[in-house]
């Protein structure tokens, strides 16, 4: 088949991007032929001290350029502005006829919905949505909501609770079919060091748009930091965060580093090696989740977790419902208090080495792209 794969990946974080890319470099190794397409809106374009440069002069050009070679898409790709005013990479023209010829147009980031000559030519038109909760809420307090969506043959989530009786998230009628992020794993080899001490992850602090459904709060993802903050001081295990604060936050890493976390910035990751490294130098992760989908029980299992499974890295991630998804216990542990989560350090500890196998075979058997983007095929008939 012939696809055509959104991005949006202009200052957008290593694993940002590389949860993108999984589905082009996925579809592409079950031997389609997929071209990625980003559209970028004059706002978009501007430099370091955030000042409007022209299309030609933003950096956001090479940057695109650069994570396409890396993943080896390069040089199917077409970053268009404003309609097809300019393009760096394919010529709009050839953009366009490629899409003519379209069998199918995936969508996990980005918005090609404004290039109306790319979104509305391909035969079957596919959403996922990498923002479960939010996407569905706004959707219904706005009527109906995202325009585009409506001309979408089918919708996919990563919340795997969303439209089941487990979660209070409104579908407004529509069908979201639960889908697993798709690892490349060729990318994402099992790591062999292991004399890595610390537990890490990657987070935000702030930054999601909040909303309130049912008299309920989504909050912020610092909601679910803030009740596990005092952790380091009952374990002797380091617990690391690469943490993005930013200069508008209500909270600076002194509050962290005073209850024992070791922080790191995650701007440092810039590149898929330099997140591959920080992960696989890793021990396991420990995380929190949104505390949106632990409220509403989302059933939301991170991009960057099942990078860090399979590398071979154990994951104690806060419960939010995926427990009914996949396997608990030996590589993939969840915790709902302080004490589980004492506990789960303990038990990782006591078999490392079993909780690192369980890991990658967790990642091998739910998140391998080769699996996870065939059923999505099936389902939709192709």
């Amino acid at each position: 088949m012939r696809i055509i794969c959104t991005a949006k990946i202009a200052n957008a974080t290593a694993g940002h991007i590389d949860s993108i890319m999984a589905y082009p470099v996925g579809l592409q190794r079950l031997g389609h032929e997929v071209y990625v397409m980003e559209h970028v809106g004059r706002g978009r374009c501007t430099d370091s001290a955030n000042h409007r440069v022209s299309f030609d002069q933003w950096d956001g050009r090479r940057h695109f350029e650069a994570v396409m070679k890396t993943y080896g898409m390069w040089p199917r790709c077409c970053l268009v502005y404003r309609n097809g005013e300019a393009t760096h990479g394919m010529p709009y023209a050839e953009a366009v006829n490629v899409a003519k010829q379209c069998d199918l147009l995936l969508t996990r980031s980005g918005e090609i919905h404004k290039s109306e000559e790319i979104f509305f030519n391909p035969r079957c038109r596919i959403y996922i949505d990498g923002n479960p909760g939010n996407t569905q809420v706004f959707l219904q307090q706005r009527g109906g909501g995202y325009e585009a969506l409506d001309h979408y043959d089918h919708l996919f989530t990563l919340g795997l609770n969303i439209g089941t009786d487990l979660c209070r998230i409104p579908t407004g009628q529509r069908h979201w079919h639960p889908i697993l992020r798709p690892v490349v794993l060729p990318l994402w080899p099992t790591s062999q060091d292991h004399a890595s001490e610390r537990f890490t992850t990657i987070s935000s602090w702030k930054g999601r748009t909040t909303f309130e459904w049912e008299g309920t709060d989504s909050g912020e993802k610092s909601d679910s930091w803030i009740k596990f903050i005092e952790l380091p001081k009952k374990t002797s295990q380091e617990l690391e965060i690469a943490l993005r604060i930013e200069s508008h936050d209500d909270v600076d890493g002194g509050m962290f580093r005073e209850n024992g976390w070791r922080l790191t910035d995650p701007r440092e990751l810039r590149t898929l090696t330099d997140y591959r490294r920080y992960i696989a130098h890793s021990r396991a992760e420990f995380s929190v989740a949104h505390h949106r989908v632990v409220e509403f029980s989302v059933g939301w299992f991170s991009d960057r977790s099942a990078l860090y499974l399979a590398s071979g890295r154990p994951v104690l991630v806060q419960s939010n419902g995926i427990e009914s998804h996949l396997p608990t216990g030996k590589g993939l542990l969840t915790f709902k208090t302080a004490e589980e989560a004492l506990a789960g350090i303990e038990d990782i500890n006591s078999d490392y080495a079993g909780h690192c196998r369980a890991a990658r075979d967790i990642a091998e058997t739910y998140f391998d792209s080769d699996r996870v983007l065939t059923k999505v095929l099936a389902h939709i008939g192709c």
